[in-house]
């Protein structure tokens, strides 16, 4: 299962909630919000998206393949219990609703609380718990909204789209909860917005372009400048890993880079993904080998193989 990967160093803000923020399965988390309400209707409509998974553990690893070998995002408790109202709640949201796919969204939900509530006193939990219904109603409604919208891939439209966004998002959040749970997320998309206007701007010269860009970067916060380097990190280190890979580094070897450039956690993190990725590749040449010789048995290792969300997924193979 191929996936990309942002490494983050422990203590700083991803990016992988703020420019998808709206599209967390939406249409998942809409039913998820009409069964937190009541109603046979809305279980009902759960019950034909579901497929959903949880992760519960601050460990990460539950079982559920989108959570192996990782650790929760988000430091969200004061250490006498209290809520640490930020973005890094966010990003524990986030991290949890990633594993759309797997389990319903209300079993997500009831992830998210249990996970909460391993850290927070009950004052925190109850207010965690008010946010994170929100979050979910403000996605909920954002789907909507977003539905059918088309962009023709300019500043402006991206300038567009994240207005929709705080416009909406407004309707949800007071200015003191944006403030702190949202407002590092606006720098960054802000400075996206400003960057594509620069690199779409026909009249400048490159010089100009690369001096602009560099004034740009420099305005930034050091926590929104985290962010626009943690992707470009990610892409070195995995150019170096090929490069190595090719020259015939060792395991060893692939660990002793990856540690040097984004930390012992992160590698683990990377072994784990590798690891998951090759049980994925050894699980395709199989059925692949099946269906070659054996059709009617190929079928039958299919559904031993792959779960149904898989079998999605696995249709580009064959």
């Amino acid at each position: 299962m191929n996936k990309h990967v942002v490494i983050q160093r422990k203590g700083r803000t991803g990016r992988s909630w703020a420019l998808a923020l709206g599209l967390v399965s939406a249409g998942v988390i809409v039913a998820a919000v009409q069964v937190m309400s009541g109603g046979e209707g809305a279980r009902q409509s759960v019950d034909a998206v579901s497929s959903a998974a949880s992760a519960t553990a601050a460990s990460g690893d539950d079982g559920t393949r989108t959570h192996v070998g990782t650790e929760a995002d988000g430091r969200f408790a004061q250490g006498n219990g209290d809520l640490l109202m930020s973005p890094e709640l966010i990003k524990r949201f986030e991290y949890h609703l990633a594993a759309i796919g797997e389990r319903t969204v209300p079993q997500i939900r009831e992830a998210i609380l249990n996970d909460l509530r391993r850290s927070l006193n009950a004052k925190g939990l109850s207010e965690a718990t008010r946010l994170l219904d929100k979050y979910l109603q403000f996605k909920t409604a954002l789907a909507s909204v977003q539905a059918g919208q088309s962009s023709d891939g300019s500043a402006a439209a991206l300038a567009h789209s994240f207005q929709v966004i705080r416009d909406l998002r407004a309707q949800y959040f007071d200015a003191a909860e944006i403030a702190a749970l949202f407002a590092q997320g606006d720098e960054y998309e802000d400075y996206m917005v400003r960057k594509m206007s620069i690199l779409q701007d026909k009249s400048l010269t490159e010089a100009q372009r690369r001096e602009a860009l560099a004034s740009l970067a420099g305005q930034l916060s050091p926590a929104a400048r985290a962010d626009v380097e943690q992707p470009l990190l990610h892409l070195t280190l995995s150019e170096r890993v090929e490069q190595a890979r090719r020259e015939g580094a060792t395991a060893a070897q692939i660990r002793e880079i990856r540690t040097e450039m984004v930390g012992a956690d992160a590698t683990r993190r990377l072994e784990a993904l590798d690891r998951e990725e090759a049980d994925w590749q050894d699980r395709i040449q199989q059925y692949k080998a099946a269906k070659a010789s054996d059709p009617a048995r190929a079928e039958q290792l299919k559904n031993q193989l792959f779960s149904p969300n898989e079998q999605l997924r696995l249709s580009a193979y064959e």
